[in-house]
């Protein structure tokens, strides 16, 4: 309950940079409300997901080598959290071929999939979390899920929707998110700590 509590914390803090930025990015590059309101939908569960994995941030930046890289080592054993990564992705798998063309098939949501859980498992080196594994399995298998529930209930509905976003808006909104949370928001979420304690 504490990691949900302190998520939404999270999710506060970074809301006070994400919303007027992606008003700015409405202007300059997203060119209508509609679509700037489900990026920032989108915007918002990448930061709950930075905020659950423990992304690092400027504030508490410190090296730790805890590496984990033989796969389904403990997974069994810590079978409620291998669960709870799978669930934390499959939102992941949902959004992208909702949101952009590219991600409708199999191979590119897998890859992209593996391709993010991979960065924040390598930046969990500069944590206090260990990089495992196992949390790119799960999370990667939650990515796939998340694609085929999106696949097999709307089907027709991905081919019309924003069927027009372009790439660069899923680029620039994962590194502004990543961007915030390691640069911003620590400072904002300290005084909101300090509001609530």
């Amino acid at each position: 309950m504490y990691r949900i509590y302190s998520a939404l914390i999270e999710i506060v803090a970074a809301a006070v940079f994400i919303i007027p930025i992606w008003c700015i990015y409405n202007k300059l590059c997203f060119h209508s409300w509609k679509r700037t309101i489900i990026y920032m939908v989108f915007g918002f569960y990448f930061t709950a997901v930075l905020a659950l994995v423990g992304f690092p941030n400027i504030a508490s930046l410190k090296i730790d080598f805890a590496v984990n890289v033989i796969p389904f080592l403990d997974m069994v054993s810590d079978f409620i959290n291998a669960c709870l990564n799978i669930l934390l992705f499959v939102p992941f798998g949902f959004f992208l071929p909702i949101l952009w063309d590219k991600f409708r098939n199999i191979k590119n949501i897998a890859l992209m999939g593996f391709i993010a859980t991979s960065l924040i498992e390598i930046s969990q080196i500069f944590t206090f979390r260990t990089s495992d594994i196992n949390d790119i399995i799960t999370n990667t298998v939650g990515t796939i899920i998340g694609y085929f529930i999106v696949h097999r209930i709307t089907d027709n509905f991905t081919k019309r929707i924003f069927s027009n976003s372009k790439m660069g808006d899923f680029y620039i909104i994962c590194v502004s998110v990543a961007l915030i949370m390691f640069f911003l928001q620590p400072f904002i979420s300290s005084l909101l700590w300090e509001m609530v304690l």
